[in-house]
C-alpha cells in the first residue's frame, strides 16, 4: 500500500470518529449536517414531513437542508415546489452533482438519503486527500502534505454545513493530479464534476487552461467541456425555473472591500474577538498567497488564485462568519500550504547547488 493511501485509510478513520464524537455529543444522528434551522419556516416544514423528527439547529440553519430539498428532485421536474422551499433556487439548482449523486438513495428511504449525504462528503474528504497526497508527490514534496485537505478548516465547515464543497475541491484537486500525470480526458471529465458541484471551480479550470495554453499556445481544451457543462446546465435550470438566462441570485459579492469594512465594523461593534481574528488571519494568508504564486510559478496556484482575488469582492455575510469565509476560501488554503511546501524544497535545493551552508575551511 502507498503512503498516500495509507494517510488517505488514516485520516479517513480519524473523520469518522470526529464525526461520530460530534453526533454522540448532540444526542442526534446524520440529520445535524442538514443544517435544518429553526427560523426556516417552509423549508423547515417540508424536510420534517419527510423525516419526521430531526436536529435542528438556531437561526436559519444551513446548505444542507436545500441539498436534501434538491435531492429530491435534481432534475426540477416540480418547479412550483422547488421555489417554495429553496431560498435562492436559480442560484441553489446550478450546483447539481451533490443532490444528484445522492438522490438514488431515497429510493431505499428518506433517511438513507440523509446518511448517504453525509457518506458522500466523507468519501469526498477522503478522495480529496489521497488526490492532495498525490499532488504533492509530484511537487517532490512527502505525501503527509495531502493533509493540507484534511486539515483545511473550510473543508470541515462545508462538512457541518452539509454543503458541496468539500466534494467539489475534492474533484477539482483530482482534476489537478490527472493533468500533472498528462491524463487529459480524466482531468476534463473530474473537472466537470468539480464545476458541476460548485460552479465557482471554473476558477480552477480558468488557471489550469492558463497552464496548458504556457506550454502549448493554443485554444486550452480542458477549457470547454467544464464551461460548455456549466453554461448548459444553468441555461436548463432557467428554463425549469421560468427566469431569465442572465437571471442571477448571488448575493456574495460586492464593491471591493465593502464586505470586509462592514464585517471589520460589526466585529469591532459586537465585540466579536474570534470572527475578528480569524478574518484578519485570512487577509495575511491572502497577501501572503498572492505573493508566494508569483514567487513559485505553478499550476498549483494558478488554479487557486483566482480565489484569492475575488476575496475583496465578497459580501459581509461571506466575511462576517469565520466559517462561511474558510469555506469561500477553501482551495487557497490547501494550496498555499503545497506552494509553501515547494518553495521551501527549491530553496533548500538552491542552497545545496550553491553550497550555501556548507561549512567553510
Amino acid at each position: 500500500m502507498s503512503p498516500a493511501a495509507r494517510i488517505t485509510i488514516g485520516a479517513a478513520i480519524g473523520v469518522v470518529l470526529i464525526v461520530a464524537v460530534q453526533m454522540l455529543a448532540l444526542d442526534t444522528n446524520a440529520s445535524l449536517y442538514l443544517s435544518i434551522g429553526e427560523d426556516s419556516t417552509a423549508n423547515n416544514t417540508y424536510v420534517q414531513g419527510l423525516l419526521g423528527e430531526t436536529y435542528v439547529k438556531p437561526s436559519l440553519g444551513h446548505d444542507g437542508r436545500f441539498f436534501f430539498s434538491q435531492a429530491q428532485d435534481p432534475f426540477i421536474t416540480r418547479p412550483d415546489t422547488y421555489r417554495e422551499v429553496i431560498d435562492r433556487p436559480l442560484y441553489r439548482a446550478q450546483r447539481i452533482l451533490y443532490p444528484l449523486l445522492a438522490s438514488p438513495a431515497q429510493l431505499i428511504g428518506q433517511w438513507v438519503l440523509v446518511w448517504w449525504m453525509l457518506g458522500i462528503n466523507i468519501l469526498a474528504i477522503a478522495g480529496g486527500t489521497y488526490a492532495t497526497a498525490r499532488v504533492a508527490a509530484r511537487l517532490g514534496l512527502s505525501p503527509w502534505f495531502g493533509l493540507a485537505f484534511t486539515l483545511n478548516p473550510g473543508v470541515w465547515a462545508e462538512l457541518n454545513a452539509g454543503s458541496a464543497g468539500a466534494l467539489a475541491w475534492a474533484l477539482a484537486v483530482a482534476g489537478l493530479w490527472m493533468y500533472l500525470e498528462g491524463r487529459l480526458s480524466w482531468a476534463v471529465a473530474l473537472l466537470v464534476g468539480a464545476v458541476l458541484a460548485r460552479e465557482a471551480m471554473l476558477l480552477v479550470v480558468a488557471g489550469v487552461a492558463y497552464d496548458s495554453w504556457r506550454a502549448r499556445r493554443d485554444i486550452p481544451v480542458v477549457l470547454v467541456m467544464p464551461v460548455v457543462a456549466a453554461v448548459s446546465w444553468g441555461v436548463y435550470v432557467r428554463w425549469r425555473l421560468g427566469a431569465s438566462v442572465l437571471a442571477s441570485q448571488s448575493e456574495e459579492f460586492g464593491l471591493p472591500f465593502a464586505g470586509l469594512i462592514g464585517a471589520a465594523r460589526e466585529w469591532l461593534n459586537e465585540s466579536q474577538g474570534a470572527h475578528l481574528a480569524v478574518g484578519l488571519l485570512f487577509v495575511v494568508i491572502l497577501v501572503r498567497f498572492v505573493a508566494i504564486v508569483r514567487r513559485v510559478p505553478h499550476v498549483v496556484g494558478w488554479s487557486t488564485l483566482g480565489f484569492a482575488l475575488l476575496a475583496p469582492f465578497l459580501s459581509r455575510q461571506v466575511w462576517f462568519r469565520f466559517w462561511d469565509i474558510t469555506r469561500a476560501m477553501v482551495p487557497v488554503v490547501t494550496a498555499f500550504a503545497l506552494l509553501a511546501g515547494l518553495e521551501i524544497l527549491r530553496g533548500s535545493k538552491a542552497d545545496k547547488t550553491t553550497g550555501v551552508g556548507a561549512r567553510q575551511d
